[in-house]
């Protein structure tokens, strides 16, 4: 009985462990002279076009969604250009994260 308890809970944990480490990463539409400014990598990554990316900063906007636990847009590139494309996506901006 114990061991049923135990695996229950476990299952239960991991149900839940992987449902808040999904990605609800929201992605800009796209908008006139979109492909001039930004583009998306591979990885679902705002990049902002401008020479030397790597050294840009790492943003991370979070926007209104109907998902419980939110939804983010990860951006890199100066912040202001990052926070333009949210807004000019039509999204709304609850707060912004950044790595520097």
């Amino acid at each position: 009985m114990n061991k049923g308890i135990v695996l229950l809970g476990a299952i239960s944990a991991l149900f839940l462990f992987t449902a808040c480490a999904s990605n609800h990463a929201a992605v800009p539409k796209a908008f006139p002279d979109s492909p001039k400014i930004f583009k998306v990598n591979n990885a679902g990554t705002v990049e902002v076009k401008i020479d030397n990316i790597k050294n840009q900063p790492m943003h991370w906007i979070f926007v209104s969604c109907n998902h419980w636990s939110g939804c983010y847009m990860r951006c890199q590139g100066p912040a202001k250009t990052c926070k333009s494309i949210v807004i000019r996506s039509g999204l709304k901006i609850s707060h912004t994260l950044s790595d520097k």
